[in-house]
């Protein structure tokens, strides 16, 4: 069932006992989100948790850890925060297939898997959709909510930067700002500030940069004995696929990073004359417009190939 704003918050209103999952590979919308949300219900009164999340990075960590629940808590209600389908879920989270009460999204290829759906492909962050569900649940926008939500806001749209940023994402960034929160320092430390093996990866990413089409495809290959090497960890690969669409006359920007098992995952930024959700549909991903990804199982020139193939097609035929 497809909802909206004011039904996702009576739905909200009415339950107890919450459970809030985030996905794979957490980021700050997904974080963001959860973390704001559970605030907002406890605010209220409400019992509420977030499913512990193994991969969360330690840039995100504090945005969900504290809200962990005991080991007795038994949920009742379970709402998913930023998750386009459930095999993005964590290990965590696999009991809750087919059971997720409420989905509160931004993707536009979520199929809705919840009971209740407030999916909007509009909103450049799923933290702007959480922020109109906390207004309508008359949560007061204290400046610890405030900063779960600028952080999803920001991150999603790249500091304001990517196409997705839209009219309300400078609205609700607006009203964290009133709220009480330090945007110039949060932007500091989630955008300008890199560790040695950010900076190494990022080396390292230019180095390996092929480019194809007349230089209108650049594909980027990190490999896990690099990473290794460097001791880089998820936070220091975090935002680095969109080094690739940096470079001038480049619409289509590949990073393909090899996982500790030997798995491939990619990817893809473009600008505006391409779709990336359209080149990782052809291999079995999916994503935004200008921000998509792909995971394959064989090896990493298969995989590159793939890529490489699918990108060449949308490429030519969006000519």
């Amino acid at each position: 069932m497809i909802v909206d704003v004011a039904g996702a918050a009576a739905a909200l209103q009415a339950a107890d006992d919450i459970l809030i999952l985030t996905h794979r590979r957490p980021d700050g919308d997904t974080a963001g989100c959860a973390g704001a949300l559970c605030r907002g219900l406890q605010q209220i009164g409400k019992r509420a948790y977030i499913l512990e999340n193994p991969e969360i990075t330690r840039r995100y960590a504090p945005l969900i850890v504290p809200y962990y629940p005991p080991e007795d808590f038994v949920p009742a209600y379970v709402v998913s925060t930023d998750i386009a389908e459930e095999k993005l879920f964590p290990d965590t989270a696999e009991p809750y297939k087919g059971k997720v009460d409420l989905v509160i999204d931004h993707h536009g290829s979520n199929d809705g898997f919840g009971k209740k759906n407030l999916i909007r492909p509009d909103a450049g962050g799923c933290a702007e959709v959480l922020y109109d569900v906390l207004t309508a649940l008359g949560v007061k926008f204290t400046a610890d909510i405030a900063e779960s939500i600028y952080i999803g806001v920001s991150t999603d749209t790249g500091c304001f930067k990517f196409s997705n940023t839209t009219a309300h994402s400078h609205a609700v960034a607006a009203a964290c700002l009133t709220a009480g929160i330090d945007g110039g320092e949060i932007n500091r430390v989630l955008f300008e500030t890199k560790s040695r093996p950010r900076f190494e990866m990022e080396r390292i990413v230019f180095d390996t940069m092929e480019f194809h089409e007349n230089g209108a495809i650049a594909v980027a290959v990190l490999w896990r004995r690099d990473i290794d090497h460097a001791g880089a960890d998820m936070d220091d690969l975090d935002s680095i696929a969109s080094l690739t669409r940096q470079i001038e006359g480049v619409q289509i920007g590949i990073t393909l990073t090899e996982k500790p098992d030997g798995t491939v995952r990619v990817s893809v930024r473009t600008t505006k004359e391409m779709d990336a959700a359209a080149i990782c549909k052809k291999v079995g991903g999916g994503g935004h417009v200008r921000a998509a990804g792909a995971s394959f199982t064989c090896g990493m020139a298969e995989a590159k190939a793939a890529m490489l193939k699918a990108a060449e097609e949308q490429f030519h035929a969006a000519k």
